[in-house]
């Protein structure tokens, strides 16, 4: 099981938040997850769906 994700950003959040960097695993490796969608409000998401996290939890824990 995969421990946890970290979505890394240059800064804190605040009124000038930082920017998004990217998304890790536990050993802080690069790792694809999710997916970018614009939304019809104009605001842009990380869409992070159930099957990203099985697919994530498999591949760090591979069946022998």
């Amino acid at each position: 099981m995969m421990e946890y994700v970290d979505i890394v950003f240059d800064g804190p959040p605040g009124p000038e938040s930082g920017r998004f960097v990217e998304v890790e695993n536990a050993a802080a490796e690069s790792i694809k997850f999710g997916q970018w969608t614009k939304r019809p409000d104009g605001y842009w998401v990380l869409r992070i769906r159930s099957r990203d996290i099985q697919r994530a939890t498999e591949s760090a824990n591979p069946k022998p």
